[in-house]
């Protein structure tokens, strides 16, 4: 995924938990916590592609991940780091810096860094409208995630409107487009309209010639959201659970997605009241994060509140 010459989409908006605490732009310089290490040793190697004095712009807007450090051979003595760290910099390489660096800031959930990048990686796409689709789609999912929605749907259904020129309509570039804007009428609370759109992401990437089984996982775990979000908890619990089994065959163990999937199946089987169950999985989701994201990121906490409210309704 994302603005490679061989896709026309970006990222593509996870759509799983709630989160009301701010997003932390800015992470502490001295936390040392494996995902630190991870985010400084990607920052490392992109900031290596950057030329002249864009270099010193680069590292005044990201001073908490410059360091002369040798981070790789810290992350080298920790094997499942060091297999999320491979997953991460061939999920966020490009042949422009700038947009992977704008997808490290995404990943990373600092959307202010984000949007900075993308909107200076846009000119230099600017002969080439299959890129600035992929960028405009990017900057849609920044502004989603800020809860922004008119702007995102914007972005996105710019970006769609791009691709039309050179793409049929059941070509599966599309099928991320719709599930974006099924994510903002999902956000709007347009239940029907939000699962028509992800059940024609899904099926348009089911049928095209090489399917992208993550892609196929994402949409499933959203249309399990919306089954959720209707209270049809049991319809809900398929889709999770296929969603989890996939992601478990396809991402590292301390992916922070498949953490998502454990947290989504978790929400489903507390609604059914299996509580064990549910509290299993939530715990999962906790673990994995522990070793992916950074201390204070918003979806670790949001693990830890489903767990607390899990044990709560043990008690």
């Amino acid at each position: 995924m994302g603005c490679n010459s061989s896709t026309t989409n970006s990222v593509v908006p996870t759509q799983s938990i709630e989160i009301e605490e701010p997003i932390e732009n800015n992470p502490k310089k001295d936390e040392k916590d494996d995902a630190h290490l991870m985010y400084s040793q990607l920052f490392k190697e992109l900031l290596s592609e950057i030329k002249g004095n864009d270099r010193s712009k680069v590292i005044s807007n990201c001073p908490d991940l410059y360091t002369e450090e040798d981070t790789y051979n810290l992350i080298a003595t920790n094997p499942q780091l060091m297999n999320l760290t491979d997953y991460m910099r061939e999920k966020i390489k490009d042949e422009n810096p700038l947009v992977a660096l704008g997808r490290l800031m995404l990943e990373m959930g600092s959307y202010n860094r984000a949007e900075y990048f993308y909107l200076q990686a846009l000119p230099i796409e600017k002969n080439n409208s299959i890129r600035r689709a992929a960028i405009l789609n990017n900057l849609g999912k920044i502004y989603h995630d800020q809860d922004k929605y008119d702007q995102a749907l914007e972005y996105y259904e710019e970006s769609v409107k791009i691709q039309r020129n050179y793409f049929p309509e059941d070509h599966s570039t599309f099928s991320t487009d719709y599930n974006n804007i099924g994510t903002i009428y999902q956000k709007q609370k347009k239940l029907d309209l939000a699962l028509q759109y992800f059940q024609r992401a899904l099926k348009i990437e089911m049928k095209a010639s090489k399917p992208d089984e993550e892609l196929i996982a994402l949409f499933n775990n959203n249309i399990g959201l919306i089954y959720n979000d209707q209270e049809k908890f049991s319809q809900g619990l398929i889709y999770h659970e296929k969603c989890l089994k996939m992601n478990e065959k396809l991402l590292p163990s301390t992916h922070p997605s498949l953490a998502l999937s454990h947290h989504n199946l978790a929400i489903s089987l507390f609604s059914l009241a299996r509580f064990n169950e549910a509290l299993d999985h939530a715990q999962k989701a906790i673990q994995i994060t522990s070793q992916s994201l950074p201390n204070g990121h918003p979806q670790r906490i949001a693990h830890q509140d489903l767990s607390n409210a899990i044990h709560q309704r043990m008690q």
